[in-house]
């Protein structure tokens, strides 16, 4: 008798994931109540899948998702619901883009793995550049990863030399948060880049201190975060973004996770686990959150973008255990 009533459950189980579009493991999977499994995209047409995706970008204004794949060589652009749109590639230059943002007017910002200048492609198709020039006494700047705050200030990543450039509106560069060889702050391997409502600046490591944050002048304040492989811990970091409620989300890509954190540093919540089935992560690299509560992540081991819902969108996440 018993076994019948498990039995009826594990049926009903699999109809609600069926009829709700949920897969099999996370209809199973009670740890993450929070998230739920949408859907994803393997590749821009349906007949192929990425070949290296790196970087995604949001721009709501137009509903559109930004992807870039490095081995391609293109900027693929999906609408908010996985479906393609067109692509940007030789046509704009493109050669092996690593990183790409997307600033208020809609225009696309494109680093290139080999470095040079990031690319600028306008609303039109239009691209122009954006030249860095490099510190007296090292080496040609390599922009990577990049984001803009909400006055239109950019926030750059110089890979070559392990600092973030900071750009005024005009793109003049305003700000050098250079590496420190001291005990208040000090770069290894910087990722990414973002900046929270009331300006704070939010660098990521993967080697060094995780999380090095500094005011909107460039003043080092504090950092958290520690290298492990713990719960709580950031193993490989590779991205990161800030939402809403100034919540800290950390792509971690050696764990197959993203990691949430307030901006004092304190630890709210895992979300993902290893594997290649829906609703799993492999090797993400980059993650964004758009305002309805739809996480998406791009992974690099899987080629592929997911799409999660959160179960509560406008509230700020609390504490695991809480």
């Amino acid at each position: 008798m018993l076994g019948f009533k498990v039995l009826v459950v594990i049926v009903a189980l699999l109809c609600f994931a069926f009829t709700n579009g949920i897969s099999l493991a996370a209809a199973f999977d009670q740890s993450q109540p929070d998230f739920t499994f949408r859907y994803a995209v393997n590749g821009y047409d349906g007949k192929s899948w990425f070949g290296e995706p790196t970087a995604l970008a949001l721009y709501e204004r137009s509903g559109l998702i930004y992807v870039a794949d490095a081995k391609t060589g293109t900027v693929d652009v999906f609408s908010l619901q996985g479906i393609p749109k067109f692509r940007y590639g030789p046509k704009q230059g493109m050669k092996s883009p690593l990183a790409l943002s997307v600033d208020s007017k809609g225009d696309v910002y494109v680093a290139e793995n080999d470095g040079g200048p990031i690319k600028i492609i306008g609303v039109k198709g239009e691209v122009t550049t954006l030249e860095i020039p490099a510190p007296e006494g090292k080496e040609p700047p390599k922009p990577g990863r990049m984001s803009f705050d909400q006055d239109g200030n950019l926030y750059v990543v110089d890979r070559a030399n392990n600092e973030i450039l900071v750009f005024d509106k005009q793109r003049k560069i305003k700000i050098r948060i250079a590496a420190q060889e001291s005990d208040r702050y000090k770069f290894k391997l910087l990722q990414d880049v973002a900046v929270d409502r009331q300006g704070r600046i939010y660098a990521l490591d993967s080697m060094g201190a995780p999380v090095q944050v500094f005011d909107r002048n460039g003043k080092y304040m504090y950092r958290f975060g520690f290298n492990g492989e713990g719960e709580r811990d950031l193993a490989f970091p590779s991205a990161l973004f800030i939402d809403r409620n100034d919540q800290v989300w950390i792509v971690d890509r050696a764990q197959h996770a993203l990691k949430v954190f307030d901006r004092t540093g304190t630890f709210l919540r895992r979300f993902g686990s290893y594997g290649l089935g829906e609703g799993m992560l492999f090797h993400p690299v980059d993650a964004d959150l758009d305002s309805f509560g739809h996480v998406i992540v791009l992974e690099t081991g899987s080629r592929r973008m997911q799409v999660f819902a959160l179960a509560r969108p406008f509230e700020p996440l609390r504490p695991a255990g809480l």
